[in-house]
């Protein structure tokens, strides 16, 4: 048996190895995104310490890796470390992109606001606020800036787009095998544990947790439709195949924000994407129904049955609003850079007394924030919240310049779609929920991101110089 786990040993290092020196970074990121949705926590884990090790961290580990051989090599691409066509110096001193810097002093802010407001008398444990840090910001940036420096052309976004779509399949399959309890069938086998993560009867997928995966169905949904510029008519029809078997896993999620997000995304990529009549037609029909559900079905979306009763619902949704009274009060304290990162559990107690309002403050005494926008703006204050928000508001201005160009190929401008569709989604569940205790939401975004951003850079030729060169609009970058 210890010749077969050396063996085992050996080969897989040579397969890493291998992957290290010849594997493409848009290959790496995917890795990381897959291993961190699919095998995290739950499935293997190591207890070393305040930060237990996981594959996903070791991917990370060998992404790095494969970032630096990449760098060294000169084979980056426009990125701020690009040192390819568009990159210039051994050290890498291509351009920034005003997003990028944005991006970079949000992540400083973040550190320093950790740092200063750290309170040992009243944490139990030092090593939360870090371990937040860096797995909701510090590691997505880190993807951002890899992705951002990938070079990608046709080929690397086709396997963006392409992997996001098998990816789905198998989050879709795996949903509805929860659903209909065909337990036999469900891989990694954590999914079938209770006590695993939380909305358990509800399709969850590998991250077992309805939220994030109503996420990722959303985002390779959307990038199901896209992807159609790689195939003919009967590929296409392929793919149209696969797009009610992904709706139906969103929908068994039970989650309000997770259709919502899904509704908005592929409402915009839609109107970005159909031509001609379809447009005003298709985009009319869905604006219609949903309308029309508003007025006529919403207290039955608010109240409705997924395996909880009619008033825990119910106090789920008015949680909320005690919460945006809460964070407006602790605003109004400290305006402009907050309570401190990861101080909310903390800073909250002595508003939970007040009595002068209809809300019943008392109730969130254990709860951690529901809002992630909120939760900045009470932590980091108008000055975190801005930078937040400008970041997203960077990539969607980047992404509808991209996907609205008539000099950009198809390709390229279905992924600019595609972030502007997924961004949809990752505002409505921001809205009413806290990402950043998991990490894999923001991974998405940041990665999904940084190839946009970075294409662009690539097809828009920019050079320190401010130069733009034509675009190439041959399929290739």
């Amino acid at each position: 048996m210890t010749f077969l786990y050396v063996t085992a040993a050996i080969v897989a290092l040579l397969w890493v190895t291998l992957f290290v020196v010849r594997g493409s970074l848009v290959g790496g990121c995917l890795a990381f995104l897959i291993a961190g949705a699919c095998f995290g926590y739950y499935f293997l884990s190591f207890d070393l310490g305040p930060i237990p090790l996981t594959i996903d961290r070791l991917v990370l580990a060998i992404l790095l890796a494969m970032f630096v051989i990449h760098w060294r090599r000169g084979q980056l691409g426009a990125g701020p470390l690009g040192t390819g066509p568009l990159g210039t110096g051994p050290l890498g001193t291509g351009p920034l992109e005003r997003v990028d810097v944005l991006l970079l002093v949000f992540i400083v802010l973040l550190t320093v606001s950790t740092i200063l407001n750290l309170s040992p008398g009243a944490m139990p444990d030092l090593a939360k606020p870090w371990t937040r840090l860096l797995g909701a910001y510090v590691i997505p940036a880190v993807l951002y800036f890899i992705a951002r420096g990938a070079p990608t052309g046709r080929r690397g976004i086709s396997l963006f787009q392409g992997t996001l779509v098998c990816l789905g399949v198998y989050l879709a399959a795996t949903g509805l095998l929860e659903i209909t309890q065909q337990w036999w069938a469900v891989f990694p086998k954590h999914i079938t544990d209770p006590d695993s993560g939380i909305h358990f009867g509800r399709a969850r997928g590998p991250m077992v947790q309805a939220v994030s995966y109503g996420s990722y169905v959303g985002v390779c949904l959307l990038a199901a439709w896209v992807w159609q510029w790689r195939f003919d008519n009967k590929g296409r029809l392929l793919l149209m195949a696969l797009l009610p078997l992904l709706a139906a896993a969103a929908f068994f999620t039970y989650t309000r924000s997770a259709w919502l997000g899904i509704a908005l995304g592929m409402t915009i990529v839609l109107g970005l994407t159909l031509r001609g009549v379809w447009r005003p037609l298709v985009l009319g029909t869905i604006v219609s129904v949903g309308l029309l559900l508003a007025v006529t079905k919403m207290d039955k979306l608010i109240e409705f049955d997924r395996g909880e009763n009619v008033a825990h619902a119910r106090s789920s949704v008015d949680l909320r609003g005690d919460f945006a009274y809460l964070s407006w009060k602790m605003f109004l304290d400290r305006p402009l850079l907050g309570v401190g990162f990861d101080q909310f559990r903390n800073a909250k107690l002595p508003y939970l007394a007040d009595r002068s309002s209809e809300f019943k403050m008392e109730y969130l005494r254990h709860y951690s924030h529901h809002n992630t926008l909120l939760s900045l703006l009470t932590e980091t204050g108008l000055v975190g919240l801005s930078l937040f928000l400008a970041v997203l508001g960077g990539w969607g201005w980047i992404a509808w310049k991209l996907a609205r160009s008539r000099e950009m190929p198809d390709w390229a401008r279905a992924q600019g779609a595609l972030l502007l569709g997924a961004l949809g989604i990752y505002i409505s569940q921001a809205a009413f929920h806290e990402l950043s205790y998991t990490a894999i939401d923001n991974v998405l975004i940041f990665t999904l991101a940084g190839l946009t951003v970075g294409l662009h850079a690539e097809l828009t030729g920019k050079t320190p110089s401010g130069n733009t060169p034509a675009v190439e609009t041959n399929g290739t970058a």
